[in-house]
């Protein structure tokens, strides 16, 4: 008996060894797999992490920004004079008897109407006089996501 499983043994231990070491293979690749998964997943996780950490990092400059501002404000005369010249420019759109005058001005200076320029110092105003930053983090967003809007509508 001993002879006989010693000559099966001969031929059986290398179709063992392949299915083993198959088997080892099978175990490795689904263990690779595991581990790129997890990486994928901590990879995910660190992108919103670090999302998150500039989110707040925006928030609190934001917020130094304004108090900054509103400190800073009570010391200029200069930014009292800006702030009240662009309002009564803003408002005397609203005039019936100025807006021919206002719309004459913007023409002479080579605009249909109020141009981008304007308008950003009126969002300006707000910001440094309420201290709003997030304001005008909205409103920057939202002007950059509009002109992309004509950009891809133009395209098609």
């Amino acid at each position: 008996m001993g002879i006989f499983t010693s000559i099966l043994n001969f031929f059986t231990n290398p179709i063992a060894d392949l299915a083993g070491s198959y088997r080892e293979r099978k175990r490795l690749a689904a263990e690779s797999a595991k581990m790129l998964v997890d990486a994928e997943i901590k990879l995910k996780i660190s992108k919103l992490e670090a999302k998150a950490r500039r989110f707040e990092q925006t928030a609190n400059n934001d917020a130094d920004y304004d108090m900054q501002v509103l400190k800073n404000r009570n010391e200029s005369l200069m930014d009292n004079f800006i702030i009240i010249i662009f309002s009564a420019l803003l408002i005397a759109h609203f005039i019936s008897t100025l807006q021919p005058y206002i719309a004459k001005g913007w023409l002479a200076m080579g605009y249909r109407g109020a141009p981008w320029w304007f308008e950003f110092i009126i969002v300006g105003i707000a910001v440094s006089t309420l201290g709003l930053m997030g304001l005008f983090r909205i409103f920057w967003r939202q002007k950059t996501s509009n002109k992309k809007q004509i950009k891809s509508s133009t395209q098609s």
